[in-house]
């Protein structure tokens, strides 16, 4: 699907997106990796409609900044603030996550983030998520969602 294709399936909906507030929201996989063709599609006119990201925000901000002006709200799936119990679950650092997310803090838009901290099964427990909500209060952050992943 090209990105005028994805604009023309969803302008359909418009007068609802512009009566109630709504709009686009793109998760993934990680969308970060695909900002330009986002942005793309906010050009073609879906930049008046609230648009959401949900990321792990582990993605160069050099592939994302071009989003910056258009985004109204970024929920971040930050895992763990602890480099090594990130890196433990998800098989990456998360050096990039916690550059971007003081990017957004010095942009001004900590308000316009919604972390999202999770309780991971023998990866994390109460104490590590205490301990990364309060490195995310000092850094400016404020809005949390904080859950226990489930076990199947």
């Amino acid at each position: 699907m090209t990105s005028i294709d994805l604009y023309n399936r969803v302008k359909i909906d418009q007068l609802y997106f512009r009566a109630t507030g709504g709009g686009l929201t793109f998760g993934g996989g990680e969308p970060l990796l695909n900002a330009k063709f986002i942005e793309e599609v906010l050009n073609f006119g879906a930049k008046d409609w609230h648009t959401t990201i949900e990321t792990s925000l582990n993605v160069p901000i050099e592939k994302w900044k071009c989003l910056v002006e258009y985004v109204d709200e970024y929920i971040v799936d930050v895992k763990d603030m602890n480099p090594s119990i990130y890196k433990s679950y998800t098989g990456f650092n998360n050096e990039i996550v916690i550059n971007n997310l003081k990017e957004l803090q010095q942009q001004g838009l900590p308000d316009r983030v919604l972390l999202r901290l999770p309780l991971i099964h023998e990866y994390n427990n109460e104490d590590d998520i205490l301990r990364s909500r309060h490195k995310l209060v000092k850094m400016g952050f404020s809005r949390f969602n904080e859950f226990k992943y489930m076990v199947l």
